[in-house]
């Protein structure tokens, strides 16, 4: 985790570097040193509140089945709050009362707000590229199966040896946290990508943000019109409302 925090830390330093050259907004007029210097504050605070931010959406939309761009947009509307006030502090000296009365708030959030999420797509672009692989096209939502088999995983995932077999992908922001036998590995790659790259094993896509071995399954909770799968290893899954009709096809609920 510290690595890919100092990483996002340096991509965030070098984009901040990046549009103080360009002066958007009107910090053109001011000295190139001095307008990349505080960009680079500003998106270093940004991220600082952006980062956990955008945890907390991931979070709420894997407890509640939002789709991923409405969890961004809301991570994105709400810190943007916080990170005009650090803005407008820092570029014309104001005090906390005084910069949250000031007439151009919601001017200045706005061009916040459009910053925010060119850095957010330019991180999703950079942090969500795997290596090359033979996808085939699929829906977000569409759970994914492998062909049965007795033998353990033959995964291409990039594992560490002796893993063992894989039993479930669990999405979390750019990477996928891979399960095992009383172990875990946190790999840079899509969901998708990484189902892809699955050896043939029972499994399916109980959500967006979780792939499930059919063996790894130790028990199913049922709340109403919700579903939760316990793992064998203790961790549970939720089960996104729209694919509880495919799990009940395939007989896990």
């Amino acid at each position: 985790m510290a690595k890919r925090l100092t990483i996002e830390l340096l991509v965030i330093v070098a984009l901040g570097l990046l549009i103080g050259l360009l002066g958007p907004f009107g910090t053109f007029t001011a000295p190139p040193a001095q307008r990349m210097a505080i960009w680079v504050i500003w998106l270093v605070a940004g991220y600082a509140f952006f980062r956990p931010t955008g945890v907390v959406a991931n979070w709420l939309c894997e407890a509640t089945g939002m789709p991923s761009f409405a969890g961004r947009l809301l991570a994105l509307a709400v810190a943007s709050v916080p990170l005009t006030l650090v803005v407008i502090i820092t570029g014309s000296g104001r005090s906390f009362a005084a910069a949250l009365r000031s007439p151009d708030f919601w001017t200045m959030y706005l061009y916040i707000a459009i910053v925010a999420a060119a850095v957010s797509i330019a991180m999703v672009a950079i942090f969500g590229r795997s290596a090359p692989v033979a996808a085939r096209p699929q829906a977000i939502a569409e759970p994914q199966a492998a062909a049965p088999s007795s033998e353990p995983a033959a995964s291409a995932l990039p594992l560490p040896p002796g893993f063992g077999p894989v039993r479930a992908l669990k999405g979390e922001d750019h990477y996928v946290r891979v399960i095992g036998d009383g172990r875990e590995e946190l790999i840079l790659m899509r969901m998708r990508d990484a189902i892809d790259r699955l050896g043939p094993v029972e499994g399916l896509r109980i959500h967006r943000s979780w792939w499930v071995a059919k063996d790894a399954v130790a028990a199913v909770r049922r709340e109403g019109r919700t579903a939760t799968l316990i793992l064998k290893g203790g961790q549970e899954a939720a089960v996104a409302r729209d694919l509880m009709p495919q799990l009940r096809a395939a007989r896990w609920l």
